[in-house]
């Protein structure tokens, strides 16, 4: 295992170490211009942080810690073929050119997310959503079916959960929220209308938003709950379709929804059980009943 992957899935690192790895992870290749004492900086621990760290990772030091580093990068960035997020595929190309240049855009955006995601933004947000009275999701265009994708799970565990897809719908549910609501927000640039004129009416009736979308979201609209942002390769316009977007968000509601079931794992997995009868289909399904 490289030593970028056991950074993002160690389960023993103290607060000091998760800091550190997540300032190492940000910086990627970046972190071949820090000294040890520019990197302490970033991450707010000492320089003996960091050597205890190294240590912990199996490594001799700082300038060991950095030569895994770049062999982990040339490793990754020589196991994807390089890929057109906007367009993947050229005229006349066939299935299998096609199919394998999907793979690598599938491959290319989970790898940029995971890179952008702050692991502390999701545990806010998964401790946000499990302590709500109600969630709201607001998404529009290609973002509905991943929010109603993410309703169905919440409701899947016995969260009360609403997605309005009207705007009337819409700012009725935000006129009704309050400060035991959590607001999800979808929104890959921030710039739709309806996101800009819904923050001012969440804000005012003081319900926590967490914002789903590439990094600018949050120079565009500061001071939100939380912020889990995704590949931000994809161009607004040129482009054949939001393959790429859809992939992140998809990626992410799917991460959230995981960790919000994990804080209650044994009641959520009771509450799936005690739904099933109802809800698969055979000889006890009402729907299979009504039609004897």
């Amino acid at each position: 295992m490289d030593v970028l992957r056991a950074m993002r899935e160690a389960t023993d690192f103290t607060p000091s170490e998760q800091q550190l790895a997540q300032t190492i992870l940000a910086l990627g290749a970046r972190l071949q211009g820090q000294s040890i004492k520019e990197l302490a900086g970033m991450a707010s621990v000492s320089i003996a942080s960091v050597h205890r760290f190294c240590k912990k990772l199996g490594l001799e030091g700082f300038k060991e810690l950095k030569v895994e580093c770049a062999r982990a990068e040339a490793s990754r960035a020589s196991a994807h073929a390089p890929v057109d997020i906007n367009f993947p595929f050229k005229a006349d190309e066939d299935a299998s050119t096609i199919s394998t240049r999907m793979g690598a855009l599938y491959e290319t955006t989970i790898t940029d997310t995971l890179d952008l995601l702050d692991l502390n933004e999701i545990e806010t947000s998964a401790q946000l959503i499990a302590g709500a009275s109600r969630v709201d999701i607001y998404a529009h265009s290609h973002n509905v079916h991943p929010a109603q994708m993410f309703e169905e799970r919440l409701l899947s565990i016995g969260k009360p959960v609403n997605c309005p897809l009207t705007w009337e719908r819409e700012i009725r549910c935000a006129l009704g929220s309050d400060q035991t609501h959590v607001a999800l927000v979808i929104s890959y640039s921030g710039l739709s209308r309806n996101i800009r004129e819904l923050l001012p009416v969440l804000h005012k009736r003081r319900a926590p938003v967490i914002f789903v979308g590439s990094p600018a979201v949050r120079r565009r609209n500061p001071g939100l709950a939380a912020y889990l942002f995704v590949s931000d390769r994809e161009h607004l316009q040129n482009r054949i379709t939001q393959f790429s977007s859809h992939i992140a968000v998809q990626f992410v509601l799917d991460t959230l929804f995981s960790c919000v079931f994990a804080r209650n794992y044994d009641c959520n997995r009771a509450f799936l059980t005690e739904t099933l009868p109802y809800t698969m289909l055979g000889s006890h399904h009402p729907s299979a009943l009504s039609d004897r």
